[in-house]
C-alpha cells in the first residue's frame, strides 16, 4: 500500500489499517483536537480525535518529508 492508495479509502478503511499496522510515534494538541501521528512504513498517517465526542474524524496521509512532521517533534519536545 502506498500513500496514493491510503488516501482513497474511507475513513473507518483508514482507521483499520492504522491501527492493525501502524506504529504509534507521537501526539499532540490543535485546539479542542488531539492528533497522532503513525509510522505506516512509506508514509505517516495523522489522526484527528476529538477527546469530547470520542470521535476519530479524520485521518490524514503524510508524506515522510512534510513539514508537518515538525510539528510534532517541537510539540514533544516542550514535553520534556
Amino acid at each position: 500500500m502506498d500513500i496514493t492508495e491510503f488516501s482513497t479509502y474511507s475513513l473507518k478503511e483508514k482507521g483499520k489499517k492504522v491501527f492493525l499496522e501502524g506504529k504509534f510515534i507521537a501526539s499532540r494538541e490543535y485546539y479542542n483536537q488531539r492528533l497522532l501521528l503513525y509510522d505506516l512504513g512509506s508514509f505517516f498517517a495523522e489522526v484527528w480525535y476529538l477527546p469530547d465526542e470520542i470521535k476519530i474524524h479524520r485521518i490524514d496521509a503524510i508524506s515522510q518529508n512534510d513539514k508537518k512532521i515538525d510539528l510534532y517533534i517541537s510539540s514533544n519536545r516542550e514535553k520534556l
